[in-house]
């Protein structure tokens, strides 16, 4: 890798090194997705748990209108808490075109069937193969962040309507 402010090739090392501080970002990433998709998870399961009092109002009764945004509300939160979990359960390596394995995934790493095949494969990996590999862990990483991203902006979209219909619900439960 060149270093652009000295015009200079950096050495191996501080190479891997530099792609290992990517890779720990890019998992962060996916760790902060997974806690933002638990707070929706307790947001709608709020809401949820709120709709009893609506129901028995309703029961009495109720205005059709709001009794249509409080079913509204409930399909956008049921949704939300699917999303939501589909941040969560997304885990899923996708696949790519390097038929090298890795010496970093755990999945790679079970796949030498015993510590000393491991250690075999890290004594003899180059560390310019090393390199690759890390990168190539970056890369799938960094899809799989992307994936929790795309779900978790449709769930989040889907929780504010949720509160919209919420507090549109409550209205009309109180004037009506």
């Amino acid at each position: 890798m060149l270093d652009k402010k000295s015009h200079e090739e950096l050495a191996v090392a501080k190479d891997i090194e530099f792609a290992f501080s990517i890779l720990n970002y890019n998992q962060g990433l996916i760790q902060f997705a997974d806690s933002k998709a638990n707070a929706l998870l307790l947001i709608n399961s709020i809401f949820i748990a709120s709709i009893a009092p609506f129901v028995e109002v309703l029961k009495k009764g109720g205005n059709s209108v709001a009794m249509a945004f409080v079913f509204l509300f409930f399909m956008a939160s049921i949704l939300s808490i699917l999303l939501s979990f589909g941040v969560i359960t997304t885990r899923k390596v996708p696949e790519i075109e390097n038929s090298n394995k890795g010496l970093i995934f755990y999945g790679h790493i079970i796949e030498t069937r015993s510590p000393e095949g491991y250690i075999h494969e890290y004594n003899t990996c180059d560390s310019r193969r090393f390199r690759e590999n890390i990168l190539s862990n970056v890369f799938v990483v960094s899809r799989i962040a992307s994936r929790k991203y795309h779900i978790y902006n449709y769930g989040q979209a889907l929780t504010l309507a949720s509160c919209a219909l919420w507090i549109i619900s409550m209205i009309f439960l109180l004037v009506h």
